[in-house]
């Protein structure tokens, strides 16, 4: 059925291009008919590549339905089996308690008199010892009483504490299967859409077709986050943006863009944990110069990329009206490195667990440094500060998270006073999105191995839709 509709907007465009109005080729048109062929066929394979992606999408979090209705089954038998061991482990407790009430009364009414004299009044020896017997029998008898009661009661105790941990797990599952479902859901709306809008001829833009179907980064950029450096150009239309510390406690950005910015930057030198970043993100690394040791770690781990002080691109320019090293900009939509993606990832709309209420968050990397994030429900997002003032890029955007992630890393500092955070490894991070905060951890095998984030019980954690910040912080 897509190709279908993708052949039939394919003809419709060629149509209209070589034989269509007549009225459209009397104004004119800025692109030529071969141009205007080639954007209609590029917009093809783009809505060809949102409806794969979006029925991928649809087939994992199906199977994910599945697999949490299968565990909810289980955790409801296993529930059921635990309540009916609660009530046999209760049941018998009661009779056990009565017994052994039974049998204190009887002893505590008849006092330790009556065993004393039931030996003293043994007529030979053999009865004495069948009288010592008998009592040795009561005695036994009297202790196992007591061991079972106390056997139940533990058993009565770990029942209902399995009983209240498989009740607990199984409102996790449920809350995440609705969380699933409603994702589902929302998808199958997507999905819907982008064939409505096939059969309507609309193949737009791919961002404006499918909002949740984000296109993957190609480049990564190094961006100035000095004083001096804003307002920065790019920041609104990155994908994934990470900030972390440099020299005198100010901080840096690697920002990486699925679309391609005609004005990115300023651009700045490159460090051995954003090399890494954007090689765990197959990302083509832009940045200005940087240290002999960083520079032969680029060349060791194969680093795609290029230095803005080696490139001689015309897509790497310096602006006037700002101070050197601040004033060093990209143009991503010349540079020609890397063509943009055709792959896209389908972002949910939900989260599978309910947080914590997170409606602000304050982060301090020095006293002159401190970044903030306010929730903005009308848009399901967070807005972002620097010292208090809303960040803005130089187009005027204000800088909107929909997933802010604050992943804590030990930092070292190297022979030339550099901070340098251990990306490589593993550690704590907090996640916010939808005005909700999540506790969990991070983990990160090697220098190309991607980062990944847990929830608390280990479930991997899929961000929302929307620019996401990642802000690398000391341990607190």
């Amino acid at each position: 059925m897509r190709r279908f509709f993708a052949a039939v907007l394919l003809l419709t465009a060629l149509v209209w291009v070589f034989g269509g109005d007549p009225t459209q080729r009397a104004w004119g048109n800025p692109l030529d008919p071969r141009q205007r062929a080639e954007q209609s066929a590029r917009e093809v394979r783009e809505l060809e590549a949102a409806l794969n992606a979006m029925e991928e999408s649809i087939a994992v979090r199906q199977e994910r339905v599945r697999a949490v209705n299968s565990e909810l089954l289980l955790v409801r038998e296993k529930l059921v089996r635990a309540r009916m061991r609660e009530s046999q482990a209760d049941a018998k407790l009661k009779i056990l308690t009565v017994d052994l009430g039974k049998r204190v009364r009887m002893v505590y009414m008849r006092g330790g008199a009556p065993y004393i004299s039931l030996v003293l009044r043994a007529e030979s020896f053999g009865d004495l010892f069948v009288r010592l017997a008998y009592i040795t029998r009561l005695f036994r008898h009297d202790v196992a009483l007591i061991d079972a009661v106390s056997a139940e009661q533990a058993v009565l105790r770990e029942s209902q504490r399995v009983l209240q941990a498989e009740q607990l797990r199984l409102e996790s599952l449920e809350q995440r299967r609705t969380a699933e479902q409603r994702n589902l859901e929302s998808e199958r709306r997507e999905l819907a859409r982008l064939l409505e809008r096939a059969r309507a001829k609309l193949a737009g833009d791919l961002a404006l077709v499918s909002p949740r179907a984000e296109r993957l980064p190609v480049y990564a950029v190094v961006i100035d986050n000095l004083a001096q450096a804003r307002p920065q150009w790019g920041l609104a239309q990155a994908n994934l943006i990470y900030e972390y510390e440099v020299e005198g406690r100010i901080t840096r950005y690697l920002a990486l863009f699925g679309v391609l910015p005609e004005r990115v930057g300023p651009v700045r030198s490159a460090r051995a944990h954003s090399a890494m970043l954007a090689l765990e993100n197959r990302a083509h690394f832009v940045y200005s110069g940087g240290g002999v040791d960083v520079l032969d770690l680029l060349r060791q781990w194969g680093v795609s990329g290029t230095d803005a002080i080696r490139s001689r691109s015309a897509s790497f320019t310096r602006d006037t009206a700002r101070r050197a090293p601040h004033n060093l900009f990209v143009n991503l939509a010349t540079l020609g490195s890397v063509a943009p993606a055709n792959d896209v990832r389908i972002r949910p709309a939900y989260l599978p667990f309910k947080g914590e209420e997170a409606l602000r968050l304050e982060l301090a990397y020095s006293g002159q440094h401190k970044v903030s994030y306010v929730y903005v429900p009308e848009q399901a997002a967070f807005r972002r500060y620097i010292n208090g003032v809303v960040h803005r890029d130089a187009g005027g955007a204000t800088i909107m998270a929909r997933n802010v992630i604050v992943l804590f890393a030990p930092h070292s500092t190297d022979l030339l006073g550099r901070p340098t955070p251990q990306v490589v490894g593993s550690g704590v991070m907090h996640y916010y999105a939808l005005g909700q905060r999540f506790t969990g951890t991070w983990r990160k095998d090697g220098p190309e191995s991607p980062t990944r984030f847990y929830y608390a019980d280990g479930t991997k954690v899929e961000r929302v839709f929307g620019q996401t910040w990642v802000q690398i912080m000391r341990p607190e």
